[in-house]
């Protein structure tokens, strides 16, 4: 059949071709979902697997040493133990100590296997894992574990069903949250098919032959890279059942159609050792195992492709892998590949954490007065991923103003996520009047978060008309008054030798006042009681009337008291009939 008899007639077919393909493109992405490229960053692949997640606060001295900074910790959450209190815990602790968390999900055991994840697991797993604070930005989670063996996947060989848990594990997490990381299970692959087990590239072909998008939804590879026969093989050693078998998974997975880089994270690694419960003599010595670790450092691990490893397994006080336990059974010492693995150079990671950080009150009022200064504050809440810390300049808070306002911080103590701290800052407006654009932003590093943003208008001092009577007197004049301006109960301003003509006085450059807001003036003249009155200035002029003011005050200290009565007696008569009325 030639071209031309399969070729449509319709003339606008090409088009509608292209655009169906285009369709075909976003129905099926080939894309990492997750936050951020591990490998943009600086990072640590440094790490280690815990059993038990109270070892956590120990695997920061191991893992961050000789240089390093934020290493990985493997870590295991069974379904039946989904506490979200005890795992944030956790996670918080892993944040204060840099590490970085590799979550891999478990159902539960019966009887000597581990059972199928139940309908609607991955609805259950996504809200409880995205109910919880991260360290950072990227959630890497693991699905699962070594499913090629029947006693891990509820005691059947079913690569078609992990393929299609698989699948609906990814589309459910990536939907909750970008930020998660999704990794499948790793697999044994040194397992046999012999109807307990079946051969990795076996499983992973099959897998791939029913979720052939599989590989389009997964964001890395997770990889079970043991050193065997009986992890007592070879540091040298290639291809797989070794260290490097991870090469050979992605090798395979090219043949089977990945056609995109996949970074590796080998959660599982190591060699077993003599010392245990009981020795067993033809396994290494824990010299041998250290020096292992040591080769494996340097030969192998350097690889590019590879995000994380974190070896199996830090702490384990009993049968049956008391013989890759790092630290001694019943002793809070290690064995030598413990001390080898710490001194081994690491690169201090910075991984990508999500800033947050929200203000209980605006920190600034629409209008200012020019050539004024001001102290403000309100409380922040850390509501992102990092501890705020302003030890080494690690943060600290910038106000950004066109053109520039002086201003000086108050320190902020410490806040993990969730908590508050309180922002004042002092600020100097220049004295131009004018529309000042703003930006208050925590910055770390390179990046700027903003915390707000707004515009300041600058308006002249304003001004406040007096009206005052002075006793019954027909001439209400006063050379001498003082005005007294407090907000609240602080004195801002003390303006002295008022002239007071007629009932009237006018008080200027009013500074350091905010327009609109509340302020109790006071009115002092010699020999009157004060008078006060609670009032809300204005921008330009603020007319305020006093209660008529009483000459009683004859001992001039601010009260009316019996002292007054003998001040008074030591005054001239008609000086003191003058202060009520005058004709």
């Amino acid at each position: 059949m030639s071209e031309d008899n399969v070729l449509p007639a319709n003339p606008n077919s090409h088009m509608i071709r292209v655009i169906f393909l285009l369709g075909l493109v976003f129905l099926f992405p080939s894309v990492i979902y997750a936050r951020f490229d591990p490998f943009s960053v600086p990072n640590n692949k440094y790490g280690i697997h815990v059993v038990d997640p109270n070892d956590i606060p120990e695997t920061s001295a191991l893992v961050n040493s000789a240089g390093g900074d934020w290493g990985y910790v493997t870590l295991v959450i069974q379904e039946d133990d989904r506490n979200r209190e005890k795992w944030q815990s956790a996670f918080n602790q892993m944040r204060s100590r840099h590490l970085i968390p590799i979550v891999r999900l478990a159902t539960h055991i019966d009887g000597d296997s581990w059972t199928k994840p139940y309908n609607g697991s991955a609805n259950d797993w996504a809200r409880f894992l995205d109910s919880l604070n991260w360290p950072i930005e990227n959630r890497y989670v693991v699905l699962f574990n070594e499913p090629n063996h029947a006693n891990e996947w509820g005691k059947s060989i079913d690569p078609e069903d992990y393929a299609k848990t698989l699948v609906q594990y990814a589309r459910v997490l990536h939907e909750t949250s970008e930020d998660f990381f999704v990794l499948p299970a790793g697999l044994d692959v040194s397992a046999a098919s012999d109807g307990r087990s079946l051969d990795a590239q076996t499983y992973l072909s099959r897998m791939l032959r029913t979720e052939p998008k599989l590989l389009s939804l997964i964001d890395g590879w997770t990889s079970h890279s043991y050193p065997n026969p009986a992890f007592s093989g070879s540091p040298f050693a290639t291809g797989r059942g070794s260290l490097r078998s991870y090469q050979w998974e992605l090798a395979t997975l090219r043949n089977l159609g990945l056609n995109r880089t996949l970074p590796v994270f080998i959660t599982e690694t190591g060699w077993v050792h003599a010392d245990g419960v009981s020795r067993i003599g033809s396994n290494m010595s824990p010299e041998r195992v250290a020096e292992n670790y040591r080769i494996a450092a340097s030969a192998v691990w350097p690889d590019s492709l590879i995000v994380a490893v974190t070896p199996f397994v830090y702490n384990y006080q009993g049968l049956p892998f008391d013989h890759f336990s790092w630290k001694k059974l019943g002793s809070n010492t290690f064995y030598p590949q413990y001390f080898t693995y710490k001194d081994i150079p690491k690169l201090s990671g910075r991984p990508v954490q999500r800033e947050k950080f929200t203000l209980d009150t605006s920190l600034f009022p629409n209008a200012l007065v020019a050539g004024s200064t001001y102290t403000v504050s309100s409380l922040m809440k850390n509501e992102g991923q990092g501890i705020y810390t302003e030890r080494d300049k690690e943060y600290r808070i910038e106000f950004v103003t066109t053109p520039r306002m002086p201003t000086v911080t108050d320190p902020i103590p410490d806040m993990e996520p969730g908590q508050f701290g309180t922002l004042t800052m002092h600020v100097e407006t220049p004295n131009l009047p004018g529309d000042y654009p703003y930006k208050v932003e925590v910055v770390r590093g390179e990046k700027r978060i903003l915390v707000e943003e707004g515009k300041i208008t600058l308006v002249p001092p304003p001004s406040l008309d007096l009206s005052v009577q002075l006793g019954w007197r027909t001439e209400n004049t006063a050379l001498n008054a003082t005005v007294l301006i407090y907000d609240h109960n602080t004195l801002i301003h003390k303006f002295q030798g008022i002239e007071i003509r007629n009932g009237k006085g006018v008080v200027t450059g009013l500074r350091n006042v905010v327009p609109d807001s509340l302020y109790r003036v006071v009115v002092l003249v010699p020999y009157y009681l004060p008078r006060q009155r609670v009032i809300r200035l204005g921008a330009e002029t603020t007319a305020i009337r006093l209660a008529r003011m009483l000459p009683l005050d004859f001992d001039q200290d601010g009260a009316l008291t019996f002292k007054d009565a003998f001040s008074a007696f030591k005054l001239q008569p008609n000086f003191v009939r003058s202060l009520f009325v005058r004709p």
